[in-house]
Formats: structure tokens, sequence, C-alpha cells
């Protein structure tokens, strides 16, 4: 079963044969046991509204178009209740281009209420196929779960994850339904006398909001100068736009955030706000020697990686942007992340410049209440600008499949000095660079298991480090603005440039590695050639040094070859290669090419490495 993460879109064909009909399943529990909610279907045309009031389907209207949607009840389940759909998706009229599905509570009662929120869908075999967690509801009466839409002649499925604070009412009306207070209580509560005469109505068109789902991204907007652009978001709705996931990392937004008015730029805002809401809760958690020492840093690596790793990896960005080469995606992301990077330095920068001069004393000095709002509102852009350019470092890497093992403290320790532009002269104190991985183990040890990062004695360093670069644009009132801006764009721009520079050659040399590897005859005898050919300058390059351990991870992967002897090798002697090779029968040509490969990975080939290849030519043609 795969597991969807908010946003995500998967085409029901490839996880199944047997979708002409589909099941779908909402399920939740609660503290109490006695959380309920009330499921409900739209079926929309291609303009995202109802053909009439037969195509809102709820208790009262259990069966809709023509039969091919059907409400099959709720049941208790073991961990909570469950109501379930029935989809005939080959019955599906077809001038019905999307389905949403969701549900409504009642009488104050609030979807953050409940527990263990989910959606499955399963085949008409009864085989699950898609699975959706839904961890942030929030204080919404109303939920769009999420949705089925034609592309072609397929079916796909999107999780959508979305609240509505104006309730059921809200989200009709959004889709051409009119249900006025009295019908909404009605269609909450199948047990009141008003059941029998409300219903929904065909609301006027002119009434009507967009459709919480934004366009999938098109291969060719990627590719291109102008990016996809963000649908508007509509009045009473809570949380961030439909289509951008919980983090600002890997949200999509239109236009330049710093300096282009508009409906975009306002969605721009609302989203950035959301994120800032959330660290100001975070920063809450944080005691004043936390600041002080840098210990906040190790806290925030936590919050930004814990969840985050966990549901965007390489499947997550071949559903949004299929076929689109990674170069553009890359491009696409590191632009997004300086808009918000730059807006946010605008909001932070404004709200201390704001609480400044709304306590200044009689004798022109702040009052006492300014620090810590100060302090605060500081801590608010560092935090948000050190999570993004982590988060976007990580997407860097994972779209150019570059593999990080993040409870390994040196691939951690990696991303950290990648994120940040981290030069190794900037943060050393008395070694601490050098310990950092040693010290970040049992800390990583801890993350993983029991989902907390606790203090480490490196980590406070880098912290200390981000703070102090990062806190001086705000603290200049009024000029701090249009310094912030400029700063935090600036310093994201780099950060992404640089993932993308360090990211990218990595991805090269491991393509090189897969291809030798691939081609390759005689892999243990590739080996040994390759660290002669490494170690003919008595030197070893940082890409020498990546390539010499992707091909020994390749040889055991892919050839079951495991070298003990090159592996407690120091000082090759070419003697030993050229014996292996004078004993091994047949065309040796595959070593030959990789040895010229090799040579080239860290640049132009040297005199020594020449000799090398020369030597091992004559070998290979003796043989």
């Amino acid at each position: 079963m795969q597991k969807m993460i908010k946003g995500a879109n998967v085409g029901l064909a490839t996880l199944s044969e047997d979708v002409g009909s589909v099941v779908m399943s909402l399920g939740w529990g609660s503290a109490n046991a006695e959380g309920d909610a009330d499921v409900s279907v739209l079926l929309l045309d291609g303009n995202g509204k109802v053909r009439s009031a037969a195509d809102f389907c709820s208790h009262k209207n259990p069966v809709v178009g023509d039969g091919s949607v059907q409400l099959l009840g709720k049941a208790a389940t073991t961990d909570g209740d469950e109501a379930r759909i029935s989809f005939d998706l080959d019955a599906v009229p077809p001038d019905v281009e999307q389905i949403i599905v969701a549900a409504s509570r009642h009488g104050g009662s609030r979807f953050g209420d409940l527990d263990d929120l989910r959606l499955t869908v399963a085949d008409s075999s009864g085989q699950g196929l898609v699975q959706f967690a839904i961890e942030d509801a929030g204080a919404v009466s109303a939920f769009i779960f999420g949705e089925l839409y034609r592309r072609g002649s397929e079916w796909k499925f999107r999780a959508v994850g979305q609240g509505y604070e104006s309730g059921l009412a809200g989200l009709a009306a959004d889709f051409g339904v009119d249900i006025d207070a009295d019908a909404q209580g009605a269609a909450l509560s199948p047990d009141e006398d008003a059941v029998t005469d409300a219903g929904p109505q065909v609301a006027s068109p002119t009434a009507t909001v967009p459709s919480p789902r934004a366009s999938e991204p098109a291969p060719e907007a990627v590719a291109s100068a102008e990016e996809p652009r963000s649908e508007e978001k509509p009045a009473g709705r809570a949380g961030p736009t439909p289509d951008l996931p919980e983090d600002l990392a890997t949200s999509e937004t239109p236009t330049d955030a710093a300096d282009a008015p508009g409906d975009d730029s306002d969605a721009d805002r609302e989203a950035v706000e959301h994120e800032r809401a959330e660290l100001r809760e975070f920063i809450k958690g944080l005691s004043p020697d936390d600041i002080k020492s840098g210990g906040w840093f190790t806290k925030l690596s936590a919050q930004a990686l814990s969840s985050y790793t966990a549901k965007v990896d390489r499947q997550y960005f071949q559903e949004r942007y299929e076929g689109v080469p990674a170069d553009a995606v890359v491009d696409q992301r590191i632009k997004m992340a300086a808009r918000y990077a730059a807006l946010e330095g605008g909001l932070s920068a404004g709200a201390y410049t704001a609480t400044v001069a709304a306590t200044l004393g009689s004798l022109g000095g702040a009052s006492a209440a300014t620090v810590p709002a100060a302090v605060a509102t500081m801590m608010v852009d560092v935090a948000f600008v050190t999570r993004l350019q982590l988060r976007l470092a990580y997407d860097v890497a994972v779209l150019y499949r570059v593999p990080l093992d993040l409870s390994d403290p040196d691939d951690m320790w990696k991303l950290i000095r990648v994120a940040f532009t981290i030069k190794s002269g900037e943060v050393v104190r008395e070694g601490v660079i050098k310990a950092v991985p040693a010290l970040m183990r049992p800390v990583i040890k801890r993350f993983y298991s029991k989902g907390v990062l606790t203090a480490a004695k490196g980590l406070p360093v880098v912290g200390k480090y981000l703070l102090q670069r990062n806190v001086i644009k705000i603290g200049i009132p009024v000029v701090g603005v249009p310094l912030a801006v400029v700063l935090n764009r600036y310093t994201t721009l780099l950060a992404g440039r640089h993932a993308q520079a360090v990211f990218r050659n990595e991805a090269r040399v491991i393509e090189l590695a897969e291809g030798l590897s691939k081609r390759s005859q005689h892999p243990q005898l590739m080996l040994w050639v390759a660290w002669l050919v490494v170690m003919a300058d008595e030197k070893i390059a940082d890409d020498e040094a990546l390539l010499m351990r992707h091909l020994v991870r390749l040889a055991r992967d892919q050839h079951q070859v495991v070298d003990e002897q090159l592996a407690h090798v120091v000082d090759v002697d070419p003697a030993e290669v050229w014996r292996r090779l004078d004993a091994e029968p047949g065309d040796l040509s595959d070593l030959l090419d990789a040895a010229d490969r090799v040579a080239t990975v860290d640049g132009d080939v040297n005199a020594r490495e020449r000799a090398v290849i020369s030597e091992l030519r004559d070998h290979c043609r003796r043989v």
C-alpha cells in the first residue's frame, strides 16, 4: 500500500489492474469513543462545480452519479470508526471530471479533536492501494480528505487534507452548492426532523469560489522561466493553501514574494505567516540558555527533519514533477525558497521595528517588555531561514539521488555544512568541527529511536554561528526591513546554489561509478585498477575518495564482491596489480576504460596517471 503525503497524487492504474471500481474508507478515533463525522461526496464538472443538487452525496442522498457513487455507511473498528464509499469509476458520467470526498462535524466539534484521521483506497479485489494519514486537521468543522479526478482516460487520486473553518456550508459553496444554516444542521444530524425538508440548492455561479485543488504542475512550466501559478485561497478556510505541503521547502508559489503585489503575493504572505506562527510556538519552548548557547539549533534540527524526511523522498518529487529533469526542479525550488526567505525577512524586520516603536520609554529607551519580544522576533527569522535552508539542501540531495543516511553522523554533518555554506574555519573552536560527527552519533541515535534530538556539545557551536551571522539584519529598526529582505534572499540563494553544486557533483561521481560497475566484467580487478590510478600521484582528491567509496559499495551490492585485502592496503603495489592482471584471461578492455574514466574524475589527467594507464594498457594487451 502506497503511503501518501499532503498534496501528493498517484494514478490508480499504476497501483492495480482492478481499478474499474474502488472503495474509499475514511477513519477516525477519539479518546472518549464518541467522536463522529458525516461523509459527503461532490461530483464536479470541468469547471469545478456540481452539475446540479443531485451531485451532492450525503446520508440523505447516498447514491449519486447514476449509481456510480454510493455511501456504504459507517462501522466501528478497533481504531475507532470508519465510513466507506464505493466508486464505480467505469460508470461515472463522462462530464464528471472530479470527485471530492469530505466529512463534517456538528455541535461545535472539530476535526482536530479526533485521533488517527486517515483515508485508504482499495481496489475491487480488496487490495489496499493508498493510505493517507492526516496529522494536522486543526480547529475546523469540515474537511476534504481527498479527491479522485480524471487525467485523460485515467483516474488519479490526490491526498488533499484541507480544512474549512466555515463548516459544511463553506465547503459546499466552493463547489456550487448552497446549504443554509438549517440545511447544514440537518445534513450533519440525520435524526433531526429538519432533514425531511432541507436539501442542497445549486448556488449562483457568481457566488462561487475556486476549487481547492490546484492544477498539477506541468513539466513544461517547471523547465521554463515561468513558474506554475497557485490558486487563490478561498475565504473561510483554515491552514495553508491546499496544494502547499506542511513546510515551505515544498510549497509552490507563483511570483516573487519580495516585491510582487496582488493575489499571489497575498497567498505567499499567508503561507509564510502560517510557518512563522508555527515557529513562534517552537521558540516559546526554548529557554534563554538555549538561545544564548546555540542549543536552539539542536532542537530545530529535530523539528525540521524528523517528519519531513519520512515524507519527502524521491517518489514524492517524481509524482510532483513527472518527467522533469532534476536541474530544472532544483532551480525552481531554490528560487521559491529565496522568495519565501525574502518575504519572511521583511515580516520579521517590520515586526521588530513595530515592537521597538511601540515600547519606547519617555527617555527614548526601549522598555523591558521590548527585550523578550525583540528576541522572539529575531529568533523567528533565524529559525525560519535555518529550517528553510536545511530542508532545501535535503531536497536538492534527494533530487540528485544522492543517498543521505541522516542516522549517520557524517551524512548529517555534511547536510548541515552544505545547507549553511559553512567553511571549515568559520566555526572551528578547539577542534569542534572534527569532534562534531562523533558527538552527533548518540544524538542522532536518540533522535531516530525516540523522536527527541537532545543537546550535543558540537551542535550549539553551529547554532551560535548561525545566530551571529543572521541576527544583525533584524536589529536595526526601519533600515532592517530592506536589509533583511535582501540578506534573506541572498543567503538562501547562495545556500541553494551551493547545495546544487555539491550534490550535483556528487551525483556526477555516483553516475560514473554506476556506469563503471554496470559495464565491468571484472569488478574485483576494477577496484584494484581504480585505486592504483587514484594513488598514482600519491594524493587523494575528494572526488576520487567519493568515487572509490561508491565503486566499493556497488561492487558489493551488484556483484557480491568484497575484497578484504584491498580494504587493508595502505600503499598499493603496482606489481600486485600487474600480477593480478597477468593471471586473468580474456578481454580486459573494460579495465582500460575504467582507468581512463577514474583518472578524469577530479579534472585533467596528470603525468603520473598517464604513466600508470600506459603501463596498464601494455599489460592488458599482453593478456
